[in-house]
């Protein structure tokens, strides 16, 4: 009995081309979708800080009420929550604002 020398020849069937490039293409969307996916987290994960949208030392802006003004007219105006009027102006009752009183809205 002969025993073979060498490697086997590959053999490549025509009837399984189409599955080596679908193969081909699944690897080469992976490969696409992780160079992405680094290139959108890198940023977040350098050590350079990114300048703050609102800058937090922003100077505070006040309103004096008026005649019929109220907690949510206050808070529309000046582009905020009640719950952040509030928050801003903790002795503020539940009936809002005296009239020429000047409240913090930012």
């Amino acid at each position: 009995m002969a025993i073979p020398v060498g490697r086997r020849r590959l053999e490549v069937r025509e009837d399984r081309l189409p599955l080596y490039g679908a193969r081909t293409a699944a690897f080469a969307a992976y490969a696409a979708a992780l160079v992405i996916g680094v290139a959108l987290v890198a940023p977040a994960l350098s050590g350079d800080e990114a300048p703050a949208v609102g800058s937090a030392a922003a100077e505070p802006q006040f309103v004096e009420v008026r005649r019929g003004d109220t907690l949510a007219s206050l808070a529309a105006g000046a582009g905020v929550s009640v719950a952040r009027l509030l928050a801003l102006n903790p002795d503020l009752g539940p009936l809002g604002p005296e009239r020429g009183r000047t409240v913090r809205v930012r």
